[in-house]
């Protein structure tokens, strides 16, 4: 069996593509249309766990916090004005830098020290961090059902539980 944070991140990465396909079922300007909510928008929501997921692939690739604090600053704009085609595919392709990360168990084991600009030194290693990264989607895809019922639509299922049902069979 693989590592957990293997499984657990590959999990997430099916999510993720639950929620593109629902959203590519509904009418295009679903995508951007504002709503009142945490998020204006779902492309506000998916720019900003992808910007994130990439902080951390960063973080976990060598870089500082403070770089890919940076980076996110950087492209959050031009992050949010993607089509809905466009943030799928450059989920895809984050997906894959993961996945060749954590299929290398020296990454997955080795230690970290990360200086967070706002909390001082965190001693950690990639492995502890990926719940968080997984977390962190699974919180937002709930930010997304929501704001789909605001607009009338229902979501789809991302459950854990569903996603090691169909990954069983």
């Amino acid at each position: 069996m693989s590592h957990f944070a293997f499984q657990f991140h590959d999990f997430n990465a099916w999510a993720n593509e639950q929620i593109f396909n629902r959203l590519k079922e509904l009418p295009k300007d679903v995508y951007h249309q504002e709503v009142q909510s945490v998020f204006p928008s779902i492309s506000s929501v998916m720019a900003h766990v992808y910007l994130s997921d990439l902080g951390w692939v960063e973080v976990f690739s060598g870089k500082s916090m403070k770089h890919a604090l940076e980076l996110a600053e950087q492209l959050k704009e031009q992050t949010e004005s993607k089509e809905l085609e466009e943030m799928e595919a450059m989920f895809f392709e984050l997906s894959g830098r993961y996945k060749s990360l954590l299929s290398q168990k020296e990454n997955l084991d080795k230690p970290l020290i990360i200086e967070n600009p706002a909390g001082g030194l965190m001693k950690t290693g990639v492995a502890e961090l990926i719940p968080h990264v997984v977390n962190h989607g699974t919180y937002h895809r709930g930010n997304i059902t929501a704001m789909l019922r605001q607009m009338g639509y229902a979501s789809t299922s991302t459950d854990y539980g569903l996603y090691l049902f169909v990954k069983g069979e």
